[in-house]
């Protein structure tokens, strides 16, 4: 198996020379409370699980972060968005799996991909087909929770947009919905509000014009 480590830089676009407290301190006034740099989070004392992406042919990148926010890893796979019938395609269930204590939890709360659709949970709203966490960033709350995922691709909802000259920023925003065990697509006043903090506090961006 070979695989990538996803490495979520806190600092990404503050810039080498600025302090965390720097970085911090520019945070734009946006109403929420966030901050780039993760809190730790505790490997589970079981092994990691094998889960269902060809890692052969796709080559996933691996991730380990705590997307629920409960202080332990979870672990997933990144397989890039199948844009055409010879890519694979996967649900959500084959490429993640919740840490706990000594054991790693299914995503859905243990239901099958089909059961968690058929309840009438849309895949705009909560993804659970052909979602593509390998440009994902995260934000975090500065108090305990889950993180907001940034660039998460799901279906026809493209995780960044293009700015023109070649330029692509991230334009959607989920987080963690315990209730349903999967990710929901936050409300446009908050994915406004996570978007104006990442691209004051974490990374610099492009715009339209060079």
């Amino acid at each position: 198996m070979t695989t990538i480590k996803h490495v979520i830089s806190p600092f990404a676009a503050c810039g080498l020379m600025l302090s965390l407290a720097a970085c911090v301190q520019a945070a734009p006034q946006t109403g929420l409370d966030l901050r780039p740099d993760p809190p730790q989070c505790r490997m589970p004392k079981a092994k990691l699980p094998k889960l269902g992406v060809d890692v052969n042919d796709d080559r996933p990148t691996e991730i380990q972060a705590d997307f629920n926010g409960d202080g332990w890893c979870d672990y997933a796979l990144g397989v890039p968005y199948p844009i055409n019938s010879q890519m694979n395609v996967y649900d959500l269930s084959q490429m993640m799996v919740l840490g706990q204590p000594t054991a790693w939890k299914p995503v859905f709360n243990g239901k099958k991909v089909y059961e968690f659709m058929d309840e009438g949970h849309a895949q705009e709203t909560w993804p659970t087909l052909r979602v593509d966490l390998s440009d994902i960033r995260l934000v975090f709350p500065a108090q305990q929770g889950a993180p907001f995922v940034l660039g998460l691709f799901a279906g026809d909802d493209a995780g960044k947009r293009d700015m023109g000259n070649g330029c692509y920023q991230y334009n959607t925003v989920y987080r963690w919905d315990d209730a349903l065990g999967t990710f929901k697509k936050s409300d446009a006043a908050t994915r406004d509000a996570v978007l104006k903090y990442f691209y004051s506090v974490m990374e610099k961006p492009c715009g339209a014009h060079q």
